[in-house]
């Protein structure tokens, strides 16, 4: 195989920087930018200013470039990738071979990031946290249940305002 297209999961997204330019996205793996710390994002000039994560721009750099537009706003959609310096056969394969095992690792280690099984220790960890009082650093007055009789305020009826 001679090149490949890749799809951009950033379609709908634009940044806008602090001066006032408006960033076009492109991103293999991520769907927006907060999936990923602002250092993981990186500046292309290629022709356009493009924010691209660190994991993308990766294998653009290892590629002759060529993307696809939009033709009525300019979105990125597309990026077909070629091969630098690679021309047989053995060494096509080997190279897509390699980038496909980075791209493997790369979904990998956001599968791992985003896992349900981390998500669901976290949240044990975090209902096994004790809150501490300043005023009862024991625990001591605090009752296991709230919701007890004498705790529960009277109800009073409620009288319509007066006019």
């Amino acid at each position: 195989m001679k090149d490949f297209l890749l799809t951009n999961r950033c379609t709908k997204i634009r940044v806008q920087t602090s001066d006032k330019h408006t960033l076009k996205v492109f991103s293999v793996f991520y769907q927006h930018p907060a999936l990923l710390h602002p250092d993981g994002w990186k500046l292309l000039d290629h022709g356009d200013k493009i924010l691209v994560d660190e994991n993308t721009l990766w294998l653009l750099e290892k590629h002759e470039c060529e993307f696809g537009y939009q033709p009525k706003d300019g979105t990125i959609l597309t990026c077909k990738i070629t091969p630098k310096g690679k021309t047989t056969p053995k060494e096509l394969e080997e190279h897509w071979d390699d980038m496909l095992a980075y791209c493997s690792e790369v979904k990998g280690d956001f599968a791992k990031f985003v896992d349900s099984a981390k998500v669901e220790e976290l949240t044990d960890k975090l209902d096994d946290m004790k809150i501490k009082f300043d005023s009862q650093q024991d625990g001591s007055g605090l009752s296991s249940n709230d919701h007890t009789p004498e705790n529960t305020l009277e109800e009073k009826a409620q009288t319509p305002p007066s006019k």
